[in-house]
């Protein structure tokens, strides 16, 4: 019999939906990479524009910071390490004087110092735990008030005046505000003037043993770890404490590059109980900047 002309048979009507179906796949699969590639560039952007703010503002604070022998500063050193407890990591803090405003009493000679001061809230009653947080309190001329501080001088002390400064003070939230709220690691160490890196914030190599003034640096070098606002949902705090705690701390064996190469292989490995979903640790970015002193 012959066939009807403009048909087609059962074979070509097979291979026609067999490359349908791959052309179909195909398409799909471009269109999940694409989706997929989407939402990794949108999280790197909003976690990229959660830990900006917190390095911004502390070029503009360490680039004004003021550097004397005669005044004091609260930064990590051999005497002062800054860990958890028992050689656990933990977040840095840091505070000096700064030439920047800050928040003044409502009444006073207002002078153009104020206190600045970084942390990371570790209070578990508190809703700013594990977030970046940043004091500024602005200060009088010495003389004019007896209510409060002015600026201060040595033998007087950061952590003696201003305890919240430092951390410990009964209740100093009060006087920080939130600058990084997905900010959750905060480590810094030194470069010195010699080229070398350091945890100490002088140069011990000519027998120095102080501060004085930051004559033996050239730069203070901060790292942070950021998460996106979104991804944030998927971690308890406590997951989140545990993360921080299993990143390392600077050592000075360390080169440059290390301390960050650390942190991804503790973030990589999520060894958290309960563990963080790997969809949540793969958001969390790292970042490391040089603050030269002027």
């Amino acid at each position: 019999m012959r066939r009807a002309p403009g048909a087609f048979t059962l074979i070509e009507m097979l291979v026609a939906i067999s490359i349908l179906t791959v052309l179909v796949l195909v398409v799909a699969h471009l269109f999940d990479a694409t989706t997929s590639v989407t939402i990794t560039s949108s999280k790197r952007i909003e976690t990229d524009a959660q830990a900006r703010p917190v390095l911004d503002r502390l070029a503009i604070d360490i680039a004004q910071m003021v550097k004397r022998s005669e005044v004091d500063y609260y930064l990590k050193s051999p005497g002062s390490p800054q860990k958890v407890g028992d050689g656990i990591p933990g977040n840095d803090q840091l505070a000096f004087f700064a030439q920047v405003s800050g928040y003044y009493p409502s009444t006073g000679s207002q002078s153009p110092i104020s206190l600045v001061a970084y942390r990371i809230n570790s209070d578990p009653s508190s809703q700013a735990i594990n977030k970046v947080e940043r004091l500024g309190k602005g200060l009088l001329w010495n003389g004019v008030s007896t209510s409060y501080a002015p600026i201060a001088f040595l033998p007087l002390q950061i952590a003696t005046i201003w305890p919240a400064a430092t951390n410990s003070a009964p209740d100093p939230q009060a006087d920080y505000e939130i600058i990084g709220p997905y900010v959750f690691r905060f480590e810094y160490y030194y470069l010195l003037k010699n080229g070398d890196l350091s945890d100490t914030p002088w140069d011990t190599t000519k027998g120095h043993s102080s501060i004085n003034g930051m004559q033996d640096l050239t730069a203070i070098i901060v790292a942070l770890a950021a998460i996106d606002k979104k991804s944030s949902v998927l971690i308890t705090k406590d997951q989140l404490t545990a993360l921080a705690v299993s990143m390392a701390d600077y050592r000075p064996a360390m080169q440059a590059g290390d301390l960050l190469t650390q942190w991804q292989s503790a973030i990589d490995q999520g060894s958290v109980t309960p563990p963080i979903p790997r969809v949540a640790l793969s958001a969390i970015r790292v970042y490391e900047r040089y603050f030269v002193l002027p």
